[in-house]
């Protein structure tokens, strides 16, 4: 664990199961509040994780058994959340205008996107990451 006190705070978490989801969530959680996010603040991440971890496990464990790795990382004002799984892909729409969709799922990704500040895909070999930026608001 980083020193909170010299602006940068990490932390790297490895989830194996879906019942990890609740421990990456409460992680987050106590991340933000030694960062000085906001209540309000810190459970839009908490939501974040959970999402970004659940869609790990949709597209990277489609047999429901599998490993994949969330990380912290908050440099001043700034919380990045990076989920790194392994297998498949998947896209994010840019397009600001996409129709909300309809039925129980599906709408993780667009939830994301209006939550965070940043929200970007990173293929590295046969892995992605999900990279998501939040500023703290002052």
């Amino acid at each position: 664990m980083n020193n909170v006190n010299s602006g940068t705070y990490g932390q790297i978490l490895v989830i194996h199961s879906r019942s990890d989801i609740a421990l990456a969530m409460k992680t987050t959680h106590r991340i933000a509040m030694l960062t000085e996010f906001s209540d309000h603040e810190s459970i839009l991440l908490q939501l974040v994780t959970e999402e970004a971890c659940m869609n790990a496990f949709e597209h990277g464990c489609p047999s429901g058994t599998c490993e994949f790795r969330i990380s912290w990382l908050v440099e001043s004002d700034i919380m990045e959340i990076r989920v790194c799984q392994n297998g498949g892909s998947f896209e994010l729409s840019n397009e600001p205008t996409q129709p909300v969709k309809i039925g129980s799922r599906g709408r993780g990704l667009v939830l994301i996107q209006g939550i965070m500040d940043e929200v970007r895909l990173i293929p590295t070999g046969p892995y992605i990451t999900l990279s998501m930026r939040k500023k703290r608001k002052v």
